[in-house]
């Protein structure tokens, strides 16, 4: 996963951020007129010369960004087809590339990994070694149990967590307004949020064309026969009603929405999202 990581910063040349406020930094931003108060140190003595007045240097200020990563961490995630990786392996991988980019731009990062089992909770931060122990946890942790996100995204408003970015990656297959409800509080509070959506090959195109027995991940021991045959239709229906409906939702709430197939690099569609940030950052 740190070589995942290193391989797609080393393809960027920006982050998930660059702030406009205005501060101290080393990216100069304009002028001001000299006001009571403004450091000495910060006058421009040779424009202050030119112009027979005491001018000060205002600067770009680089904001420290906290960034909070939530996987889902509940067994549905655990679905692979066809020797393809499955989605919690290429969730972690996601959330293991964000946090080293995120700590290489000297922000902070956290990390959630929720499931109704038991959630781990790394702290917000940007120590050096902090990657070292997103990576452990991420290594440590395998996808059980029942979906728990919705309770995941709310420790983050209980534990009143710095505003910041909150990257959400899950399957989004379970019921939706529980999610939605903790997302929207988020939003409300200032948080950006986005989410990344895995998908898995088999589970979406349903290439089933007779009786299949399906089990639960999610309830152990809980089976399904089915006639495949007659759901085929209604099942692909539904699963592109479920990816449109939650396209249009983030967007209707500002909300960034990226999906990916577990057939794709994982890596390359994250490198590719971050590209289109950083050229909407530069529109701003």
């Amino acid at each position: 996963m740190e070589l995942l990581a290193r391989r797609m910063v080393s393809g960027l040349r920006h982050g998930l951020h660059r702030s406009r406020m205005v501060g101290i930094s080393t990216d100069f931003n304009h002028h001001k007129l000299y006001a009571t108060g403004d450091a000495l140190k910060h006058i421009d003595w040779k424009a202050s010369a030119r112009h027979d007045r005491f001018y000060v240097k205002r600067y770009i200020e680089d904001r420290s960004l906290a960034v909070r990563i939530v996987l889902d961490g509940s067994a549905s995630m655990l679905q692979a087809s066809g020797g393809l990786p499955g989605k919690y392996r290429q969730g972690a991988r996601i959330a293991a590339c964000l946090g080293y980019l995120v700590l290489k731009e000297r922000d902070a990062v956290g990390l959630s990994v929720t499931s109704s089992a038991a959630t781990a909770w790394v702290p917000v931060s940007s120590r050096p070694n902090h990657m070292l122990q997103i990576l452990q946890t991420l290594a440590g942790t395998q996808a059980q149990a029942q979906d728990s996100l919705a309770d995941g995204l709310r420790v983050i408003l209980d534990r009143h967590e710095t505003r910041g970015i909150v990257v959400v990656v899950t399957d989004l297959m379970y019921d939706p307004d529980p999610v939605r409800l903790e997302l929207g509080r988020l939003h409300a509070q200032g948080h950006e949020v986005l989410l990344i959506q895995a998908r898995d090959v088999m589970e979406e195109d349903f290439p089933f064309n007779r009786w299949v027995q399906f089990s639960d991940l999610e309830n152990k021991g809980v089976q399904h026969r089915l006639d495949a045959v007659l759901l085929k239709r209604i099942y692909r229906e539904e699963y592109q009603a479920l990816l449109l409906d939650w396209r249009v939702w983030a967007r209707k709430f500002g909300m960034h929405y990226v999906s990916f197939r577990n057939e794709e690099d994982a890596v390359a569609v994250l490198t590719s999202y971050l590209a289109v940030r950083a050229r909407m950052g530069r529109e701003i």
